[in-house]
């Protein structure tokens, strides 16, 4: 038995106290599973299970990682969404350069849009994901004569919606930019802008288009009033942005020309490098198809590789 002060306590009493101070001391809040997290982001795991049926489609095509497959199967690239592929603004966000990119992604979208679902909803979480994954890949025509592919336009824009929900939690601007957690994504952004350009071959138009697009239809979204005149001053911008990627009625010239060319030769007759290693797969019916589409618009350079095959 010990005693303090005024009171005794016997071995079993602090027995007894210790067990109701365990019982009543707040529990630490358990990582939800797995299937947890499905049920509680339908929307996100839908879309992962999309691009990996997508990947697995694609590899059918031959190896993702190389650029012609890549334009086989939906990659988003200027010349053939100016020739009217338009259709490629949207299907590159459901492909992936190659398994590493295609498991770190679906890594990373589980990561960044379950709360961003949850919060959002559903239909909402839906909208924002494909119109970041449009805008990626609107900003990546625009800006880069690059073929590219993937998921993480429109998680980027998952990104700014995180941005845009945290501004609508705090009062002002200043306790936004103080907030830990805005700190923390602003650090994450830097840390993967500074890798892609350092280290990996990243596609920044798109990801900066599609968080931009991310953080302006979040911030509609959550607007609490005057959602209407937003979203009809979005939906003119955005439309405005479609057509300068789709350029309809475009016409080749120069070096532009010369690559519309380039890529029907390459589609006509494939290429092999010296190891026998498909580099570009041969597609005929696809060759032709950009040489008469370059040719029905004047471009020389498309009418004489027709001349050849015909």
């Amino acid at each position: 038995m010990r005693c303090a002060a005024a009171r005794c306590y016997s071995r079993s009493d602090m027995d007894d106290g210790a067990k109701d101070a365990r019982e009543d001391a707040p529990k630490e809040r358990e990582e939800p599973s797995l299937l947890e997290k499905a049920k509680a982001a339908p929307v996100t795991f839908g879309l992962a299970a999309i691009n990996v049926v997508a990947f697995l489609w694609s590899e059918r095509f031959g190896d993702t990682t190389l650029p012609g497959v890549l334009l086989q199967v939906g990659g988003v690239e200027r010349t053939h969404v100016w020739l009217g592929d338009y259709w490629r603004l949207g299907s590159h966000m459901f492909l992936h350069v190659g398994w590493v990119h295609l498991l770190w992604n679906t890594y990373a979208s589980i990561g960044w849009c379950v709360a961003v679902e949850r919060v959002l909803g559903k239909q909402r979480f839906l909208l924002v994901y494909l119109l970041s994954g449009l805008g990626g890949g609107c900003a990546s025509v625009l800006l880069t004569r690059s073929i590219s592919a993937g998921a993480s336009g429109a998680m980027f824009g998952i990104v700014g919606a995180t941005l845009a929900i945290r501004r609508r939690q705090l009062p002002n601007l200043s306790a936004f930019w103080r907030d830990p957690a805005t700190r923390s994504v602003m650090i994450n952004i830097g840390i993967w802008t500074a890798i892609g350009v350092t280290a990996l071959n990243m596609n920044h138009a798109a990801h900066f288009g599609g968080m931009f697009v991310g953080i302006v239809t979040t911030w509609i979204i959550t607007a609490p009033s005057g959602r209407a005149a937003r979203w009809a001053a979005f939906g003119v911008a955005f439309a405005g942005l479609a057509i300068a990627s789709a350029r309809p009625g475009w016409t080749p010239r120069g070096e532009d020309a010369e690559r519309l060319a380039g890529y029907a030769k390459l589609f006509l007759v494939g290429h092999v490098n010296e190891e026998g290693k498909v580099v570009w797969p041969k597609d005929v019916a696809r060759g032709e198809r950009l040489a008469e589409r370059g040719c029905a618009r004047g471009v020389e350079e498309a009418c004489a590789v027709l001349r050849v095959v015909r």
